[in-house]
Formats: structure tokens, sequence, C-alpha cells
């Protein structure tokens, strides 16, 4: 299907995506289906906290955007799996 397409997609064009833990794989798969690979790739903050395994970080970084504002229920719920990762 679509998701498992998606993540296909991820572990070619993302290099650090295959180390990622599978709940944070699941969280940027959420939001690349939502927003599409361009939209996820301007969280580049998040992104660099995640790279970095800095969970807390990236959770404070998706919370901090006109997507949060958007869809607050998704991205409180995203950045809670992210956060309590760590």
């Amino acid at each position: 299907g679509r998701i498992s397409q998606l993540h296909l997609d991820l572990l070619d064009t993302l290099g650090w995506y295959k180390d990622m833990p599978p709940e944070i794989q699941g969280v940027i798969i959420e939001m690349c289906y939502q927003m599409g690979f361009s939209g996820f790739k301007k969280f580049k903050k998040a992104i660099s906290n995640m790279q970095d395994k800095n969970w807390k970080g990236a959770s404070e970084e998706m919370l901090d955007s006109r997507w949060a504002k958007q869809t607050p229920n998704r991205a409180k719920r995203l950045s809670n799996i992210e956060r309590e990762h760590g």
C-alpha cells in the first residue's frame, strides 16, 4: 500500500532514516503522508534533532510549527511519540 511504498521511498531518499527506531520511522511516514516529502523536509531543526537522536528537541520543534497549529491533535500525538521514545 501507500504506507509501505513511502517507507521504501524514505529508505532510498534519507540516508539516516534506516537508523531510526520503528516508532520514529512511523512518525516520519505519517508526516510525509500528510504533507508530502517536501513539506516534511522543511522541518530542518526537527530533522537534525532526529539525526542526533535528540527526541525531546525534535518533539519541541515539531510543535513549534504552522503544521502544529493547523492539525494540533495529530502534531501533539506524533510529537508525544517522538518525546516518549527518548
